[in-house]
């Protein structure tokens, strides 16, 4: 059942159709190509001023430099934007019974749901964020007072167990958070902290741990597939290499999209797995009294 469930069904579903999940692929590959492109140009169009290089021009190419590579990155934000969107679409799909992946379409829908799933995740990242330094600052503070050598020690012991604390709570609670918000259709369904955490559980655990571990069956394959053409490379041409080093970067935006599709497929399943057995257990205790 849980195989069934968890992996096999999300296996298929993210399998159904290739053509979809290669425009995924796609708009990955704009999004991640339009905002490290945009970076880059605005980088460089700054060098000039910082290096005092024609000053009476710096100013002047360092302005249109900085906008033309805000428009380039902004436009990869929008892709990232639509293919959160269509990840909503997934987890709405798997919600209603359906086992057909959503279209690629009406761009305006995905646009605006993937900003606000965007932005909750976002928060929510933020919020953790804030409760790391809460709780890690009294003992900056300790050491600061005190500096001595076993101070240091355990400090760093104990920030290192925070994080990874904090980092497992994070990972548990952002993905259902994420699904919950889809469910109820509010923004504030990032923050219904009793809802959320109601739903936490072992097998949720070990759903968590069975995608992590299929995923990384999956990439193995794939990256030693990939790299047969490197290794060919190495004692060839550097030219093949560099095309075959091409075709793996080019190759990761299409495994991306397989397999989160893949994870929101099987996360969704427990969501709502754990929401059917939610109810039927408050529908016993109402009939019980």
């Amino acid at each position: 059942m849980f195989f069934e469930k968890y992996i096999k069904d999300p296996l298929q579903f993210a399998w159904s159709d290739p053509k979809k999940i290669f425009v995924g692929g796609v708009f990955q590959l704009i999004s991640i190509g339009g905002i490290i492109s945009g970076l880059v140009i605005m980088f460089a169009s700054l060098i000039p001023s910082l290096m005092d290089i024609a000053p009476e021009l710096a100013l002047f190419a360092s302005l249109g430099g900085v906008l033309l590579g805000f428009i380039v990155a902004m436009i990869g934000v929008v892709f990232t934007a639509f293919i959160h969107g269509y990840y909503m679409k997934v987890i709405e799909n798997t919600l209603e019974g359906s086992f057909e992946l959503p279209e690629w379409e009406n761009f305006k829908e995905l646009l605006t749901k993937g900003a606000y799933l965007f932005l909750g995740i976002f928060i929510l990242h933020v919020i953790f964020g804030i409760i790391s330094v809460i709780v890690t600052a009294p003992f900056v503070i300790l050491l600061m007072v005190t500096d001595t050598r076993a101070n240091l020690l355990f400090f760093n012991m104990f920030v290192n167990l925070m994080s990874f604390v904090l980092s497992v709570i994070e990972a548990l609670y952002i993905t259902l958070a994420t699904i919950n918000f889809v469910d109820k259709k509010e923004f504030m369904g990032f923050f219904d902290l009793k809802e959320v955490v109601s739903k936490i559980s072992i097998e949720y655990v070990f759903v968590l741990v069975a995608v992590a571990l299929v995923s990384i069956l999956v990439v193995i394959p794939v990256i030693i597939i990939l790299l047969i053409p490197v290794l060919i490379g190495i004692f060839t041409q550097n030219v093949f290499l560099m095309i075959a080093i091409a075709l793996i970067v080019l190759a990761m935006p299409f495994l991306q999209m397989f397999l989160t599709v893949f994870g929101y497929r099987s996360y969704s399943n427990y969501f709502l797995s754990k929401k059917e057995s939610i109810m039927e257990e408050n529908t016993d205790f109402e009939n019980n009294e």
